[in-house]
């Protein structure tokens, strides 16, 4: 354990469901630098690092309000080399909350409108590792998972940036955006190439701060989703951790902008209230743009200590077309599904498969209950179960490094074992999808219930 760090064991957690079972933090961080148990083969060409960030909270100052998103993030990192998984570590990201928190010092850098985690995502983006939230600026962490400054990108990032950003595969560059409840502008719109340059910012204009978690990118145009989860003020000064509420009359609409122009030239296309967390991808057909996404009926109109909300998304495309007043909509499927993770290589192009987890109906928070492939050319899901006592996370899809099929390649993903309170990695076959894994390794800490998580490639680190 580290030594700048108190045990915290496990607090009371007072009823709090995002406190219990496999939502409860780990109390210490960890170096495991030896090969980790494993059932079955590590496919050999998998050489890199699978990351992993979720909430992890150090103190828990107010039991009965805390809330999952607001948890101090944790990163998890496995590495796989030689057909062997040779090492585990997890740390927090020290943020100035954090440090706050725990009396350590804080990070250097640019200083944040609000001291909030990082704990939502993680990337590895011209040579950098960076820790994500929305609410803030990134935190930059070395290759072992220390954390080395708050990342302004040389001063060129002026406010939060969104937890997804969509690398684009052509160029190496990335696409992102960020709202901020400070505003106006209360949305900004930024583009950096593959050597981690900021070479294009411009705002958006929009009537108040709303949660927009994560947008469309296709090859020509992003899309913004500007959505009825209103930020409240009043919230936020009763000291909630989420003071985000849902108000349907606010509306719905997409802003589509061609990714080279000035936010003046955002296009917005009406769509009926819904919310979504997380796009699949969005792709150019002509001229319109395809995005597929996980939808909500409502989110944030319960209370907070269950479900995110009251119906359980489930899988969408929507096509906007350039003149169009309203967005066409077409269900793709029933299943009630979430973090969805495509082939990285075809982000903002047109792609044929999809990965998803799949969720209880009973829409209980943590009741993932398998994983879910779509093949969106044949129109078809192919569900893997878990057993009852297992809860994946997100899955991730790695291509194999000589794969020629869009599905040529494997899915990993962290399940949670109830019997032992302990997790796994567990890798998969993504063309069979179907049978036992190729491999289970055996993880020497609990990974709590987290958000997103990456693959990045040992010849990209070392």
């Amino acid at each position: 354990m580290r030594d700048d760090l108190i045990d915290l064991g496990r607090a009371p957690h007072g009823g709090n469901p995002y406190l219990e079972g496999n939502f409860a933090p780990v109390a210490e961080e960890r170096t495991d630098e030896h090969p980790l148990e494993v059932e079955g083969a590590i496919p050999p060409a998998l050489e890199g690092m699978l990351l992993r960030i979720g909430p992890n909270p150090a103190v828990v100052p107010d039991v009965g309000r805390y809330h999952w998103f607001s948890g101090d993030g944790m990163v998890h990192a496995v590495e796989l080399r030689d057909g062997a998984a040779t090492s585990y570590r997890n740390r927090w990201v020290r943020t100035r909350r954090l440090a706050a928190e725990i009396g350590t010092r804080p990070p250097r850098g640019p200083r944040e409108p609000v001291n909030g985690p990082a704990n939502t995502n993680i990337i590895f983006h011209a040579k950098r590792l960076l820790a994500l939230v929305e609410s803030g600026l990134p935190h930059r962490l070395s290759t072992d998972l220390d954390t080395v400054c708050v990342e302004d990108f040389d001063a060129m990032l002026a406010s939060p940036m969104t937890a997804h950003p969509h690398r684009d595969p052509v160029t190496g560059g990335l696409a992102f955006f960020g709202y901020d409840v400070f505003g106006p502008p209360f949305l900004r719109y930024h583009e950096m190439d593959a050597s981690g340059d900021v070479v294009h910012t411009t705002p958006i204009e929009i009537p108040r701060a709303t949660m927009q978690h994560d947008f469309g990118v296709s090859a020509s145009k992003v899309v913004f989703m500007d959505l009825p989860v209103v930020f409240d003020s009043e919230l936020a000064a009763t000291g909630a951790s989420l003071p985000f509420r849902w108000m349907e009359e606010a509306g719905a609409r997409l802003g589509v902008l061609d990714r080279a122009a000035p936010g003046s030239e955002v296009r917005w296309v009406g769509l009926d209230p819904c919310y979504v967390f997380h796009v699949m991808n969005a792709f150019d057909e002509g001229d319109d743009v395809l995005l597929d996404v996980c939808r909500y009926e409502k989110t944030f109109d319960i209370g907070t200590g269950g479900p995110l909300g009251s119906v359980s998304p489930s899988l969408q495309r929507w096509r906007i077309r350039p003149d169009a007043n309203r967005a066409e909509v077409v269900q793709l499927d029933d299943l009630p599904i979430e973090f969805p993770r495509i082939d990285d290589s075809l982000a903002g192009l047109p792609y044929r498969y999809g990965y998803c987890t799949e969720l209880d109906h009973s829409n209980t928070i943590g009741a993932a209950t398998g994983l879910v492939r779509y093949d969106l050319g044949r129109g078809e899901a192919k569900r893997y179960p878990f057993a009852e006592h297992l809860a994946p996370g997100e899955p991730v899809f790695v291509r194999a490094p000589d794969g020629r099929a869009d599905d040529e390649g494997w899915v990993l993903t962290v399940v949670y074992d109830a019997t032992r309170d302990a997790s796994d990695l567990i890798i998969l076959d993504a063309s069979q999808f179907a049978g036992r894994p190729e491999a289970v390794v055996h993880l020497p800490a609990r990974v709590p219930f987290g958000f997103h998580g990456s693959w990045v490639a040992a010849v990209d680190y070392r």
